[in-house]
């Protein structure tokens, strides 16, 4: 008899900040929800883990059912990944040895947990699907791995996995003992697009989007509207490139990152936002949920630059592995 189980996509950390006091705000990854297909656990109580003798042939075979399934469904290939090989090669011997099924151990450590533990990226999606057989030969062969593709596939919540277009790795364990067979396929990637987030948006369209964007949030809250300016732009760049090297802190001095032209600021504020699992273009969609965190995190009369600027320049770059980082610099004159 064999049971499958799969969660959805754990997303990564939304963080966003700003200059003036506001503290760093840190959005925690969503705890994954478990699809429960079967109540049951397995009857069975397997002895220690046995490892296939032939596992990298096993992997190859999970990697060809996953990879022919997607080009059916016009889908990219997934590339194999050591890091979620892993990770799903120690939920599967875990779950054997110590006859458990579930995607959470005993301990609470969930699938992002042991995707970050084997040396994930933090700001990747991830997501795992697991099966168990009972009655079934140790060690398994490619049949079984075939049976529980198949199985997999059957089920909608683990073929949304299979087919995710936000997933780009994939790695597969397979554990057995005695007649009880454990398998699990573990996924990552930038993440995708949301439903009605618009298309991506090239270079030359992201700061005009962000700017249209902000000036009607400041509409709203009765502040005037700013002046869009390229030297503006230029050094929210270069904050951009500094976040890139350093995630943690901004800048020090935002008026060193100016062009040596530009002159007459007599104030200059930062906003930045990360946001992983994103995806691996920026969209209208992105920047928008990016502006309305800002506003949200505004004190009054602070709201996207306050009433002290009159200029902005903006920055935005998907920089792969699912972190979108974005900067907003405001100027007063």
């Amino acid at each position: 008899m064999t049971r499958v189980r799969c969660n959805p996509a754990c997303r990564a950390p939304f963080v966003s900040r700003t200059t003036g006091g506001t503290t760093l705000r840190r959005h925690p990854v969503l705890t994954p929800i478990i699809l429960v297909n079967v109540l049951t656990w397995p009857l069975a109580s397997p002895a220690l883990s046995q490892e296939a003798d032939n596992l990298a042939e096993l992997r190859e075979a999970a990697l060809e059912r996953t990879n022919a399934s997607r080009e059916e469904a016009d889908l990219g290939a997934l590339t194999r990944s050591d890091v979620l090989d892993d990770a799903a090669q120690g939920h599967a011997a875990d779950m054997l040895e110590r006859n458990f099924y579930d995607h959470v151990s005993p301990e609470g450590e969930t699938p992002f947990d042991r995707f970050l533990a084997a040396g994930g990226n933090s700001w990747a999606v991830s997501g795992e699907n697991i099966a168990t057989c009972t009655g079934c030969a140790a060690p398994p062969d490619v049949d079984r791995v075939d049976a529980f593709h198949d199985g997999w596939m059957q089920s909608p919540g683990h073929r949304e996995n299979i087919l995710s277009d936000g997933f780009d790795s994939f790695g597969f364990g397979i554990a057995g003992a005695g007649s009880t067979v454990y398998a699990v396929q573990t996924f990552s990637g930038p993440g995708a697009n949301e439903a009605g987030a618009g298309p991506a948006l090239g270079p030359g369209d992201i700061a005009e989007t962000a700017v249209r964007q902000i000036n009607d949030a400041r509409t709203d809250a009765s502040l005037a509207p700013l002046e869009h300016d390229v030297d503006l732009d230029e050094a929210a760049a270069r904050v951009l490139e500094h976040l890139a090297r350093d995630a943690e802190e901004l800048p020090g001095n935002i008026f060193d990152l100016l062009p040596e032209s530009s002159t007459g600021w007599t104030s200059l504020s930062v906003q930045s936002a990360m946001i992983g699992g994103s995806g691996a273009s920026v969209t209208e969609g992105d920047l928008s949920t990016i502006g309305s965190d800002w506003r949200q995190a505004a004190t009054q009369g602070d709201v996207l630059g306050g009433s002290t600027a009159s200029h902005i320049g903006f920055a935005a770059e998907a920089a792969g592995g699912g972190r979108l980082t974005a900067v907003a610099l405001f100027g007063g004159k």
